[in-house]
């Protein structure tokens, strides 16, 4: 997920082959971005892009990863190689993260709270 020429973007690289979702131009200010990803049939799935809540786009993906990935996500700067072509690396984000969400399915993984709480409990 990268804002690149006032657009939300999705950069998705399976072993090679990149697929981009881009949403229409943003208006400036405080934003709600968001990317769902759902798992499909087999090894498919989809990637669905929001700004504000409203649904920004939609993509197929032939080969849905089972992973995030082997070294973990980045927030504000890309640490690997570029998921998309359209930047060099670390293309660092520069305007303000107010707050970053990552979510499993709660249809999967249960309700994430009870986790959180028995993680915030062993911190003490």
């Amino acid at each position: 997920m990268f804002v690149a020429g006032s657009r939300l973007a999705f950069g998705y690289n399976a072993f090679g082959t990149h697929t981009i979702l881009e949403s229409g131009p943003l208006v400036l200010g405080n934003r709600d971005l968001s990317i769902h990803l759902r798992r499909g049939d087999g090894m498919s799935g989809t990637a669905a892009i929001a700004v504000d809540g409203e649904h920004a786009g939609a993509v197929a993906l032939r080969l849905f990863m089972r992973m995030m990935s082997s070294i973990g996500p980045r927030i504000g700067s890309d640490h690997g190689s570029p998921v998309a072509q359209r930047y060099d690396s670390p293309f660092a984000f520069t305007g303000v993260l107010h707050e970053v969400v990552i979510q499993a399915s709660p249809e999967y993984f249960g309700d994430t709270r009870a986790v959180e709480g028995r993680a915030e409990e062993s911190r003490q």
